[in-house]
């Protein structure tokens, strides 16, 4: 629960305040790319699967098909991208200190769940070996 409350926190600390909103044509690309990304995530993942806690559910599946082919934690990557993005378009050194740890952040908690779905299922460390974390062929 605590990597959820810093996650959302980090996320209204990048946020706030929107009205100071820059053009940048970097940041412009990554959030549109990392809403993409989440987009192809969700639409990957059937309805109830989802779960922005790092336990996953008693009757969920392991989704390795779509975007999720190319990296385990799309969701997590999509806030990466949304994130460095909005620093790039309302630059200042705590926004860029707040992606940092969310980046942290996210690491850990994936790093928390993914111990879980090796637990549940049995072909999660083939997954793990053949798959991504974050960003495909580089983390």
């Amino acid at each position: 629960m605590v990597y959820v409350i810093a996650q959302f926190l980090l996320l209204a600390c990048l946020a706030w305040p929107i009205a100071t909103l820059h053009f940048s044509i970097l940041g412009i690309v990554l959030i549109v790319s990392g809403t993409l990304v989440a987009m192809l995530a969700l639409l990957a993942n059937r309805p109830g699967n989802f779960n922005v806690r790092p336990i996953p559910k008693t009757n969920g599946e392991l989704i390795t098909t779509g975007i999720y082919y190319y990296v385990r934690h799309p969701m997590y990557c999509s806030l990466f991208f949304i994130g460095l993005g909005v620093v790039f378009c309302q630059f200042s050194l705590w926004k860029l200190v707040a992606w940092i740890l969310l980046v942290v952040t996210l690491a850990l908690k994936a790093r928390f769940e993914e111990r879980a779905l090796v637990l549940i299922y049995s072909d999660y460390k083939t997954y793990q070996k053949t798959t991504k974390a974050f960003i495909p062929l580089l983390w």
